[in-house]
Protein backbone atom coordinates (compact mmCIF):
# COMPACT_ATOMS: atom_id res chain seq x y z
CA UNK A 1 0.00 0.00 0.00
CA UNK A 2 1.40 3.71 -0.79
CA UNK A 3 1.43 6.01 1.79
CA UNK A 4 0.89 9.69 1.19
CA UNK A 5 1.00 12.82 3.63
CA UNK A 6 -1.26 15.23 3.48
CA UNK A 7 0.72 18.76 3.59
CA UNK A 8 -0.63 19.47 6.81
CA UNK A 9 0.75 16.60 8.67
CA UNK A 10 4.48 17.08 6.87
CA UNK A 11 4.02 20.46 8.57
CA UNK A 12 2.82 19.25 11.85
CA UNK A 13 5.98 16.61 11.76
CA UNK A 14 8.74 19.39 11.13
CA UNK A 15 6.25 21.67 13.91
CA UNK A 16 6.60 18.52 16.33
CA UNK A 17 10.18 17.70 15.58
CA UNK A 18 11.52 21.32 16.43
CA UNK A 19 9.60 21.35 19.52
CA UNK A 20 11.33 17.87 20.27
CA UNK A 21 15.01 19.29 19.11
CA UNK A 22 14.50 22.35 21.74
CA UNK A 23 12.96 20.37 24.64
CA UNK A 24 14.81 17.20 24.74
CA UNK A 25 17.68 17.78 22.15
CA UNK A 26 18.16 15.98 19.15
CA UNK A 27 18.87 12.39 20.16
CA UNK A 28 15.58 12.17 21.70
CA UNK A 29 13.81 13.78 19.21
CA UNK A 30 15.65 11.98 16.26
CA UNK A 31 14.86 8.66 17.66
CA UNK A 32 11.13 9.09 18.75
CA UNK A 33 10.86 10.50 14.83
CA UNK A 34 11.98 7.24 13.30
CA UNK A 35 9.53 5.34 15.43
CA UNK A 36 6.65 7.53 14.15
CA UNK A 37 8.45 7.15 10.60
CA UNK A 38 8.52 3.37 11.14
CA UNK A 39 4.92 3.29 12.25
CA UNK A 40 3.61 5.37 9.23
CA UNK A 41 5.53 3.84 6.16
CA UNK A 42 5.96 0.63 7.29
CA UNK A 43 3.30 -0.58 10.06
CA UNK A 44 0.66 1.14 8.35
CA UNK A 45 1.77 0.09 4.76
CA UNK A 46 1.38 -3.75 5.82
CA UNK A 47 -1.62 -3.73 8.04
CA UNK A 48 -3.45 -0.55 7.18
CA UNK A 49 -6.73 -1.19 9.60
CA UNK A 50 -4.88 -1.08 12.78
CA UNK A 51 -6.23 1.59 13.94
CA UNK A 52 -9.93 2.38 14.72
CA UNK A 53 -12.55 3.72 12.05
CA UNK A 54 -14.48 6.60 13.10
CA UNK A 55 -17.17 6.49 11.18
CA UNK A 56 -18.17 10.44 11.57
CA UNK A 57 -15.49 11.28 10.20
CA UNK A 58 -14.47 8.51 7.78
CA UNK A 59 -11.30 7.99 9.18
CA UNK A 60 -9.27 5.52 11.15
CA UNK A 61 -7.32 6.71 14.67
CA UNK A 62 -4.07 5.03 15.57
CA UNK A 63 -2.10 5.91 18.76
CA UNK A 64 1.99 5.15 17.65
CA UNK A 65 3.40 3.24 19.88
CA UNK A 66 6.11 4.46 22.07
CA UNK A 67 5.55 7.94 21.33
CA UNK A 68 3.36 10.71 22.72
CA UNK A 69 1.42 11.37 19.14
CA UNK A 70 -1.62 9.97 17.80
CA UNK A 71 -2.62 10.44 13.41
CA UNK A 72 -5.78 10.00 11.39
CA UNK A 73 -5.87 8.46 7.87
CA UNK A 74 -7.42 7.41 5.18
CA UNK A 75 -7.89 4.57 2.91
CA UNK A 76 -8.79 4.23 -0.67
CA UNK A 77 -8.77 0.52 -1.76
CA UNK A 78 -9.21 1.58 -5.74
CA UNK A 79 -5.95 2.95 -5.92
CA UNK A 80 -4.67 1.05 -3.02
CA UNK A 81 -3.57 4.24 -1.16
CA UNK A 82 -2.95 5.60 2.52
CA UNK A 83 -3.87 8.69 3.31
CA UNK A 84 -2.22 10.38 6.24
CA UNK A 85 -4.48 13.37 6.68
CA UNK A 86 -3.83 14.69 10.87
CA UNK A 87 -0.85 14.28 13.26
CA UNK A 88 -1.31 15.26 16.69
CA UNK A 89 0.43 14.83 20.43
CA UNK A 90 -1.78 12.98 22.56
CA UNK A 91 -2.66 16.10 25.01
CA UNK A 92 -3.50 18.22 22.12
CA UNK A 93 -7.54 19.24 21.92
CA UNK A 94 -8.14 17.60 18.26
CA UNK A 95 -11.57 18.99 18.22
CA UNK A 96 -10.14 22.88 18.11
CA UNK A 97 -7.20 21.83 16.46
CA UNK A 98 -8.91 19.82 13.35
CA UNK A 99 -12.32 21.46 13.99
CA UNK A 100 -15.61 19.74 14.82
CA UNK A 101 -17.61 17.68 12.49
Amino acid sequence: MRIVLSARVEAELERHFAYGVGKFGRLVAERTFRRVRRFLFESLAAYPRIGVYLSGRDVYEAVIPRTPFVTFYRIDTATDTLTVVAFFHYAQDRETEWGKR
